[in-house]
C-alpha cells in the first residue's frame, strides 16, 4: 500500500471519528472527561455557581453534569418507579430532611422529619399532611422521573453535605432530599447501599424537551367552547377538577382563565406576588404554596416569617421553610376564583411572560372548611395588571 493510499485512509478514520463525535454530542452522549473539566474550571473560576446554573452555561443537563462526578462524590442509584417508591417509604428512618422542589424561577425548601400521611374517609391526603408525611408535602408524577444519585460531598462550614437527587428525562432536577442532622448517617449509608446501580456508569443520555402537541389546544375557541367552559366552571365541585376540564376542552389554564368571566378569575401585577408575601407575614395568615416542575408539586402549608430581598430573588428565611422566588421572572399573576362543594376557593397564581406557571398560593385551611375572609380581602386588595 503507498504512502498516499495510508494518508488518505488515515485523514478518512479521522474524518469519520470526528462525524461520530459531532452526531454523540448532538444527541447528548458527549464525551465525559472533557465536560468534567470544563465544570471544573468552571467552579474555580465560579465557585458559589449552582450546579443548575453550571450546567446552563456549559450547555447540558443538571443530571449530566453530576453524572461526570460518578465513582467519587457520586454514585447512581436504582431509578425504576418500584425503587423509587421504596426510597421514599424508607424516608422516615432518616429522621430530620431538607425537601428541595424547584423550577427555574422559584425554590421551596423545607425541612422536618417524615411521617406516614393522613387521610380523610375517601382516601385522599389532607392538606400539610402529603406523602412523604407530616411537614413534607410532595405529590409526584412518576412517568417523568427518570436518574437517580446519590451525593456525598463537602458542605458548608466543613459539614459533610449528604443527599439525594432525582431528575426527568430532560435531566433537570425534580427533587432533591438532604439529610440534616448527624445522627442517622448510617440510615443514609444503608439506603444508598441497598438502592446502588450495580454498574457506576459517568455517562448519561438525555431526552429533548416534548413540545406541547398543537392538536391538544384550541387556538381560537369558539362561542360554544365558552358557553361550555362557563357551564362546566360552575359544576366545580372540588378544585382538582380543573386541570381535567381543561384537557376535556383543550384549553390551556390562561386560555380559561382570561375566558371564564372577570367575576371568576382577574389578571393581576407582577408587583403582587411581593404584596401578598408580605401582606401574608403582617397578618400571619396561613397559605399554602405550591411549586412544582415536571416531576414533582411540593406545597408548603403555614405563616411566613423573616422576608427578605438579595438581588432579583425575594426570600422567606425561616427556620424550617425556605422560599425564593426570581422577582424579574414573573410577568404577571391571576387571582382566581373556583366554586368547590365547600364555598368559593380563592388562588392567587404567578406565572412568566411565555405563560409557564410559576408558583401558586392558596389560603391554608382544613379539608370540608371555608376559606378565611381575610384571605379573600388580601387576593381582592392585590394590585390589578
Amino acid at each position: 500500500m503507498s504512502k498516499h493510499t495510508t494518508s488518505g485512509a488515515h485523514l478518512r478514520l479521522k474524518t469519520s471519528a470526528l462525524l461520530l463525535a459531532a452526531t454523540l454530542a448532538a444527541a447528548g452522549c458527549v464525551t465525559q472527561a472533557p465536560l468534567a473539566d470544563r465544570w471544573s474550571q468552571l467552579r474555580q473560576a465560579q465557585p458559589k455557581l449552582h450546579p443548575r446554573d453550571a450546567a446552563r452555561q456549559l450547555g447540558v443537563s443538571e443530571a449530566q453534569l453530576l453524572a461526570t462526578q460518578v465513582g467519587a462524590e457520586v454514585l447512581r442509584l436504582k431509578a425504576g418507579d418500584q425503587d423509587i417508591k421504596a426510597i421514599y417509604e424508607r424516608l422516615p428512618g432518616l429522621g430530620r430532611i431538607k425537601a428541595i422542589t424547584r423550577n427555574d424561577d422559584v425554590v421551596l425548601e423545607r425541612a422536618g422529619e417524615v411521617a406516614p400521611a393522613r387521610r380523610d374517609e375517601e382516601g385522599r391526603v389532607l392538606p400539610g399532611t402529603g406523602f412523604a408525611g407530616g411537614p413534607i408535602d410532595l405529590r409526584f408524577a412518576w412517568a417523568e422521573w427518570a436518574s437517580a444519585f446519590a451525593v456525598v460531598q463537602p458542605g458548608r462550614a466543613g459539614k459533610t453535605s449528604r443527599s439525594l437527587q432525582f431528575f426527568d428525562r430532560q435531566g433537570d432536577a425534580v427533587h432533591k432530599i438532604y439529610l440534616d442532622n448527624d445522627e442517622h448517617v448510617a440510615a443514609f449509608d444503608k439506603l444508598v447501599s441497598d438502592f446502588r446501580m450495580s454498574e457506576q456508569r459517568a455517562g448519561l443520555r438525555v431526552e429533548p424537551a416534548s413540545p406541547l402537541p398543537a392538536q391538544a389546544v384550541r387556538m381560537t375557541p369558539s362561542e360554544d367552547d365558552i358557553k361550555e367552559l362557563r357551564r362546566s366552571w360552575q359544576e366545580l365541585t372540588d378544585v382538582h377538577q380543573f386541570p381535567r376540564l381543561l384537557r376535556e376542552l383543550r384549553l390551556t389554564r390562561e386560555q380559561a382563565l382570561q375566558l371564564i368571566g372577570p367575576d371568576a378569575a382577574w389578571r393581576i401585577s407582577p408587583q403582587a406576588a411581593q404584596a401578598l408575601l408580605e401582606e401574608a407575614r403582617a397578618r400571619q395568615q396561613p397559605i399554602m404554596v405550591f411549586v412544582s416542575n415536571r416531576g414533582m408539586t411540593q406545597i408548603y402549608s403555614g405563616t411566613i416569617g423573616k422576608l427578605a430581598t438579595s438581588g432579583e430573588w425575594l426570600n422567606v428565611l425561616d427556620p424550617d421553610f425556605n422560599l425564593h422566588l426570581r422577582m424579574a421572572a414573573v410577568d404577571h399573576g391571576w387571582v382566581v376564583r373556583r366554586p368547590t362543594d365547600h364555598g368559593i376557593v380563592t388562588s392567587v397564581e404567578f406565572y412568566d411572560a411565555s405563560g409557564r406557571q410559576i408558583v401558586n398560593f392558596f389560603s391554608r385551611r382544613d379539608r370540608g372548611q371555608a376559606e378565611t375572609a381575610q384571605w379573600r380581602n388580601m387576593a381582592d386588595s392585590l394590585p390589578r395588571g
